[in-house]
């Protein structure tokens, strides 16, 4: 029986209504009486619910007693297991003589990938007799090896879903997916990419500057090649800076990753440096519950259209253009794991103010018995180092117990050494590191410096009172400390002759952080304070505010301290926002209203956005600002989110200024069936092939949506993990149909991976027709075409909905086994336009 799918339903609200109906009717009349192969259920309807009201004849229902019948032969298909996915398995199924269903064949090695422990099911007595359970048979019934366990399997679904004690499972973790079951993707290229440029003129003067960032990749096999860079051109200065280049393999058996090339250090331990060498480190991601990643939110107020650019150690991360206000930038990919962010804000005017943002690694605690390591292989590649040394960094770690972590490393390389002992320990107070390493660097023509460096690390979750603390990192070192990075730029400074003192020597250093939720809103606040050894001032810098909400208006109060990069100047700024939607649709404007009072300086902003379009594709905003002491100025930006990229545009203009900016942020992917643009991409990404199924979304994605080549590209997918990847058939044209609208992945990190949805192409026609005798077509009765395929179903009042491949032919109407229980009807509808809709055909007697 062929079924109509989500798609045509949305198009046909009379089937829909129909089936539903049908359906309670089924569910009434029917009585299980037995569960036979793969947990099929044999059900016994009552013919008398369906009277063909002419001749007495009856529609043969007997094709339902079986459920879901399962023709032989081979399927690829998900596997669920007491509930959860556990991977995709290629199952055979083979006749039974006797039977309409096939049996499902298990065999040996795909139940142990299931984590079924078959030795431990040998092992258990059966409850009815005290006798071992019957010897492993792959074509039985799952039942019969493992008592109590059951097995069904959904062909329209694609899915195997099987229900086993827990006594016969391996013991796994939550969330776990068994490598065997990871998925290494296909061979493809891609790249992301986010161009923007942006134009000033200030006192009869011009100034541009343009920016390209790149993050392009080439997987071949189990290899993957990186490289990141940027291109950024100004008035005074043009050119291509790599951030990273190298190529990376899994290497699962160590649950590892290798790198060779152009790498950053891993920061857990040690200052993050960039290395040209090989690395080789072990990634949690492969295990169960692993922390993820840490990338830093820049946050920061721009007072005009504003040109904010992000670099970490000297490598330029990003630059976006902002519109007048706060700007929030949550999306950065980090070079290392640590080393803190400059951040640079450009106005409209020509003024530029440089903050810092504090990047360090947290306290990390590992679970009993587990370890982790790296070891990194090369020289050093920092910018600006003209004797650039050789170095070898190695860490590990190892979960003690359950309340202590030990860890150790050591950095070696050309006239430096560096030795590092350390414990985090678990306490009813908060997760507490405390570390201390030695330092021991020779520099040329000034003898050997010698120190220590302790740091002590803090974080603590108050469930109770919704508070989240963290020290990120409290450190003090003695005089003659020197990291590597320091040492690297010391020791060049020694080779040429130059003041030693060039190089700032940190003294202390505290990180905070702080979140409290209350009932009403939220208090933050993020704090760096830095003090040097050869240096009168320090640096301070915090952010701190208030968020709420009252009625509907939403409400911010902040305070900001800054020390300027370049002018050494300390900016302390206080700021209040106001937000109110005005109406209460979503996509309802929102009238913003600020007023800021700062040591450089004060004004007031008001700002109206919003979103337009069925998915809110497109978002807008025009406002205006007074600033004291300067003119008034007006702005206006937009963004639009189209299937193929982002694009945006700003516009600012004062008496002392006019600024514009324009923007587009993408990515493309290349693999064997084409080329696919997207409007975002991830380290992980997915690759969607539907036939014919132009216009579907992925995941209720209105940026991702499957093109007229039948492909599409789902830019996050999460490694090591069950991802789940559904098609929404509503924009779906009539005459395509969705055999499957989800499917499940476990990709490996950096893979493209190819998830194949089969589709049914043909015109969607609703026919009336009768028989021979004058009476309805019998309900319920399968719709056969030429070939002997099942392409439609007779619904209520004798009405066909039919898939057909041609627009004329012959179809064949089949209500049971007789002879004359059967009719052929002739359809012909080439003269008519059914793109995109259903056609009503009346084709009249049946023959």
């Amino acid at each position: 029986m062929s079924f109509v799918t989500r798609a045509s339903l949305r198009n046909w609200p009379f089937a829909r209504h129909q089936l539903m109906l049908a359906t309670r009717c089924l569910l009434l009349m029917s009585s299980a009486y037995a569960v036979g192969a793969q947990g099929v259920e044999n059900v016994r309807f009552n013919p008398a619910f369906f009277p063909d009201g002419v001749g007495g004849q009856q529609v043969d229902i007997g094709k339902f007693s079986q459920g879901n019948v399962v023709l032989p032969g081979s399927y690829r298909t998900d596997v669920y297991l007491n509930g959860q996915w556990i991977g995709r398995e290629s199952l055979t199924f083979v006749a039974v003589k006797g039977r309409d269903s096939a049996q499902m064949c298990l065999e040996r090695d795909v139940v142990l990938r299931f984590g079924i422990d078959l030795d431990a099911a040998q092992a258990q007595p059966t409850e009815a007799r005290q006798t071992p359970t019957p010897a492993f048979a792959p074509c039985e019934d799952i039942s019969t090896y493992l008592p109590g366990s059951t097995g069904q399997f959904d062909s329209g679904e694609n899915r195997l879903t099987l229900q086993v004690p827990q006594i016969y499972l391996a013991r796994k973790a939550r969330g776990y997916v068994d490598p065997r079951h990871w998925d290494g993707g296909v061979d493809a290229a891609f790249v992301r990419y986010n161009a923007n440029t942006f134009e000033t003129r200030t006192n009869g003067r011009s100034v541009d500057a343009h920016y390209l960032g790149l993050n392009t990749g080439l997987n071949l096999g189990d290899w993957h090649w990186r490289h990141s860079g940027s291109f950024s051109q100004t008035d005074t200065s043009s050119g291509y800076q790599r951030s990273s280049t190298y190529v990376q393999r899994e290497l699962s058996p160590l649950r590892s990753q290798m790198m060779l090339g152009e790498i950053y250090t891993p920061g857990e331990l040690f200052d993050s440096v960039r290395l040209r060498g090989a690395s080789l480190f072990s990634d949690d991601r492969m295990l169960p519950d692993s922390q993820t990643g840490f990338a830093p939110v820049v946050r920061g107020i721009a007072e005009t259209n504003a040109r904010v650019t992000v670099r970490q150690r000297g490598v330029l991360l990003d630059e976006v253009s902002v519109a007048p206000g706060p700007f929030v930038l949550n999306d950065l990919f980090p070079t290392g794991y640590g080393g803190d962010l400059t951040v640079t804000v450009t106005e409209a005017d020509g003024r530029r103010r440089e903050f810092i943002v504090p990047f360090a690694a947290n306290a990390n605690l590992l679970r009993t018995g587990h370890s982790r390591y790296s070891l990194s292989v090369g020289r050093m590649d920092e910018i600006g180092l003209r004797h650039p040394p050789r170095l070898v960094q190695a860490t590990y770690q190892h979960g003690l117990s359950n309340l202590v972590t030990g860890y150790t490393g050591t950095v070696a390389g050309d006239d430096y050494l560096s030795q590092l002992l350390g414990a985090a320990f678990n306490t009813p107070y908060g997760a507490l590191s405390l570390d201390l390493t030695h330092s021991d660097a020779t520099l040329p023509g000034h003898g050997s410096r010698q120190g220590q460096s302790v740091q002590l690390r803090y974080s603590k979750n108050f469930t109770d009172t919704g508070t989240h603390f963290a020290l990120g990192a409290y450190r003090y070192s003695t005089q003659g400390f020197l990291s590597i990075a320091d040492a690297a730029r010391v020791r060049d400074l020694a080779i040429g002759g130059h003041n030693l003192d060039n190089v700032s020597r940190l003294r202390d250093r505290m990180d905070i952080s702080l979140n409290q939720s209350l009932s009403n809103g939220t208090v933050y606040l993020t704090g760096s304070s830095q003090n040097y050894w050869n240096r009168n001032s320090g640096n301070l810098t915090f952010t701190t505010g208030y968020s709420g909400n009252w009625k509907g208006l939403r409400y911010t109060l902040s305070a900001q301290r800054t020390k300027d990069l370049l002018s050494e100047r300390v900016d302390k700024q206080v700021e209040l926002t106001l937000s109110l939607p005005l109406g209460s649709d979503a996509r309802s404007p929102t009238l913003t209203t600020t007023v800021y009072r700062g040591d450089q300086s004060s004004g007031e902003r008001m700002n109206l956005g919003g979103t337009l379009g069925e998915r809110g594709q497109f978002s807008y905003g025009v406002g205006g600002s007074r600033t004291q002491g300067r003119s008034n100025s007006v702005s206006a930006d937009m963004k639009y989110q189209a299937s193929h990229g982002v694009l945006s545009a700003g516009f600012g203009q004062s008496n002392a200024y006019r600024a514009t900016s324009l923007g587009m942020t993408g990515g493309i992917v290349a693999h064997a069936g084409g080329v696919i643009f997207a409007p975002e991409l991830g380290e992980t990404i997915g690759i969607v092939q539907a036939p014919g199924a132009q216009g579907a979304r992925i995941n209720g994605n209105h940026g991702a949506q499957v093109g007229k080549g039948g492909y599409a590209v789902v830019p996050y997918l999460t490694p090591y993990r069950q991802n789940v990847v559904e098609l929404d058939p509503k924009d779906l044209s009539v005459d395509v149909e969705l055999k499957s609208a989800a499917q499940n992945v476990a990709p490996r990190a950096g893979s493209v991976v190819k998830l194949h949805f089969d589709t049914v192409s043909g015109q969607a026609l609703l026919i009336s027709a009768l028989r021979k005798d004058g009476s309805p077509l019998p309900f319920g009765s399968d719709v056969f075409d030429e070939n002997g395929d099942s392409v439609g179903v007779v619904g209520q009042g004798g009405k066909a909905f039919a898939r057909v491949p041609r627009s004329h032919g012959v179809l064949a109407v089949k209500w049971g086994s007789e002879g004359n229980a059967s009719c052929r009807l002739r359809y012909d509808v080439s003269g008519q336009q059914g793109a995109n809709r259903l056609l009503q055909v009346d084709a009249g007697a049946c023959q």
